[in-house]
């Protein structure tokens, strides 16, 4: 399975421009011969801060995001992106941290985050563990601060999955207007959720392909990482710094069994 990990920039509030971006990679990872992008979280929107800003939230029937799943068939290529929801129905009000699944102009599943940090106020966490089929692989979604709890993986895991999308958008704290700055973030992001998909990936015996939020947003910055984990826990491969990028990688088929033995690159 051919996939496309983006570290990019997604502006808050401009969902008119992030889609016009995501165009831009499916298109690219087609003409790569991609089978799947993966999005980071609030990829779509940009964060959303619920308390103060949660007009920001989207339906998940807005027009926009039809249009990017509609992108999903004409280009051959499927999509794992993200929003901030705000659900529809006898849910009508909630507000939910949402990754979506589109393959082949369908969404095939819909993975609402489980785990609220405590930055996220106004946020309500979910039950449901969703996977989705791929290129004979079944695949699961950790959100964010998903990484930093044990159930949220092995629910996913228990779910068949045989490897996990991780999308996140791991705020700064403080503005960073210098390089020592930028990589300070960085490094921390290295040690916190690469390290957890490190860690979980070697725990379970899964692929791991991680895609984050990269660079200065209006009051916001983010320490963009774009790599992929093998079962034994180790980087096959990964962009080299905390900036906007792409990285293509090839997922092979893993069989998982007791032993945890899996297929090499």
């Amino acid at each position: 399975m051919r996939v496309m990990l983006t570290a990019m920039q997604c502006e808050k509030a401009d969902v008119d421009g992030n889609l016009a971006a995501h165009r831009g990679l499916l298109e690219e990872a087609s003409r790569q011969h991609c089978d799947l992008v993966v999005f980071p979280e609030f990829s779509l929107t940009g964060s959303v801060n619920a308390v103060a800003h949660p007009e920001r939230a989207v339906e998940i029937t807005d027009e926009r995001i039809g249009e990017l799943v509609r992108l999903t068939s004409e280009l051959g290529v499927g999509a794992v992106f993200g929003l901030g929801e705000r659900a529809a129905g006898e849910s009508a009000g909630r507000l939910h941290i949402t990754q979506v699944v589109a393959v082949g102009g369908a969404v095939v599943a819909v993975q609402r985050k489980r785990h609220i940090a405590d930055d996220e106020a106004g946020f309500e966490a979910d039950v449901k563990t969703a996977t989705f089929d791929l290129e004979g692989q079944r695949l699961g979604i950790v959100i964010c601060a998903e990484s930093t709890v044990d159930f949220t993986w092995q629910a996913t895991v228990e779910a068949g999955a045989d490897v996990v999308v991780f999308c996140s958008a791991p705020g700064l704290y403080g503005r960073r207007t210098a390089d020592a700055d930028w990589q300070s973030g960085f490094a921390w992001w290295e040690s916190a959720g690469l390290a957890d998909a490190r860690h979980q990936a070697a725990k379970h015996g899964v692929w791991v392909a991680m895609a984050t939020q990269a660079g200065s947003t209006i009051d916001e910055d983010f320490p963009g990482i774009a790599a992929l984990i093998d079962p034994h826990g180790e980087i096959v491969s990964r962009l080299p710094d905390g900036r906007s990028g792409c990285l293509i990688v090839e997922i092979p088929h893993a069989q998982r069994d007791g032993s945890l033995s899996f297929d090499q690159p």
